[in-house]
């Protein structure tokens, strides 16, 4: 896949945001990477919820893990 052609302002954030954590420790990192896996999945689960509403908590779960197990990620 071909990379994607970033703004001048899309570059300056990144660069940013790597400079940010670049001035983290690594407990800080290490927090940081959990926060956003947490986020991920309830971001999946919330998806899972509104598509399939009948879904039990038990089978939206199994669903995340599934998504997160089989996904290809390049």
């Amino acid at each position: 896949m071909p990379p994607v052609a970033e703004t001048d302002h899309e570059r300056a954030a990144h660069e940013r945001q790597v400079a940010i954590f670049r001035a983290m420790t690594l407990q800080q990192r290490l927090q940081q990477g959990l926060r956003m896996n947490r986020m991920m999945r309830m971001a999946l689960a919330a998806g899972f919820r509104h598509r399939h509403p009948a879904w039990s908590e038990e089978h939206v779960k199994r669903a995340v893990a599934d998504r997160i197990l089989h996904t290809n990620t390049g």
